[in-house]
C-alpha cells in the first residue's frame, strides 16, 4: 500500500454521476448564443474539456468571438445548477474521500468547471465536508491532459508530486496526471473504455472509487 499526503481528484464521473444533467445544460447554452446543438455524443466525448472548446470545437463559433464564447460561459453558469438539480454521488465515493480524509490525507478536487459551479455541486452533494482544496477552469491557463493543473493542485496542498495520489476516469485525467509526476489510478466509471484509460498507462486501474482505500492510505495510518 503507498502512503500518501494528499488526493487529487476529477468530478464529474469520477465521483459524480453527470453525464445527462451537462449536456442538457450545454444543450440550452449552444441554443442561447445561436450555434447549433451537437449530438450528445459529441459532447460526452469531449467531457473533461473545458465548454468552451466544445463550443468552438463542436460548432460554428470560432475562438475570436470571445463575446460569443463569454456569453456561452455566462449562460451555462445560470443552467449548471438548475440542471445539475438531477446529478447523483457515484456510489463509494463519498464513503472512500470520508475514510481518507480521516486518515489525514488532503483532498484537492481538479475540474474543468467553472469554480462557482463546482462549489456549487459539492456542497449539495456533500462533497465539501471533505474537499478543502478546488483547482477549477479559473485557475489555469491549460487543462487536462495538461499537467499543470496537477501540478497547482500538489502545489496548493503543499506537497510534491511525489507524495500525491490523483484518481481519474478520463484518457485526459490519466495523461494529465502521468505527466505531472503523480500516482494515477484509472477508474471506468465513467462514459470512457477500459481501453482507452489503460492506453495512457496509470499506475494502476480499479474498478471502483472504493477499491483506491486498498491501494493507498493517508500519513495517520
Amino acid at each position: 500500500m503507498r502512503t500518501i499526503q494528499a488526493l487529487l481528484t476529477d468530478l464529474d464521473g469520477t465521483l459524480i454521476h453527470s453525464v445527462d444533467p451537462i449536456c442538457d445544460a450545454l444543450h440550452e447554452c449552444f441554443l442561447h448564443v445561436g450555434a447549433t446543438p451537437p449530438a450528445k455524443q459529441q459532447l460526452v466525448d469531449m467531457f473533461g474539456l473545458p465548454v468552451e472548446v466544445m463550443l468552438t470545437e463542436l460548432s460554428e463559433v470560432q475562438p475570436s468571438e470571445t463575446a460569443r464564447i463569454a456569453e456561452f460561459i455566462a449562460e451555462y453558469k445560470r443552467q449548471y445548477p438548475v440542471h445539475m438539480e438531477q446529478a447523483r454521488l457515484i456510489p463509494g465515493a463519498l464513503e472512500t474521500l470520508r475514510a481518507l480524509y480521516a486518515q489525514g490525507v488532503k483532498i484537492c478536487l481538479i475540474t474543468s468547471e467553472r469554480r462557482q459551479n463546482a462549489a456549487h455541486i459539492l456542497h449539495r452533494l456533500g462533497l465539501d465536508k471533505y474537499i478543502h482544496f478546488i483547482i477549477s477552469r479559473d485557475d489555469v491557463e491549460h487543462f487536462k491532459p495538461h499537467p499543470e493543473p496537477l501540478l497547482r493542485a500538489a502545489a496548493l496542498v503543499g506537497e510534491g508530486p511525489s507524495a500525491c495520489a490523483y484518481i481519474g476516469e478520463s484518457p485526459f485525467d490519466i495523461a494529465a496526471g502521468v505527466a505531472s509526476g503523480v500516482y494515477t489510478v484509472a477508474v471506468p466509471s465513467g462514459t470512457w473504455s477500459r481501453s482507452s484509460l489503460l492506453e495512457q498507462h496509470p499506475h494502476a486501474f480499479i474498478q471502483n472509487i472504493c477499491d483506491l482505500t486498498g491501494l493507498v492510505a493517508g500519513p495517520n495510518i
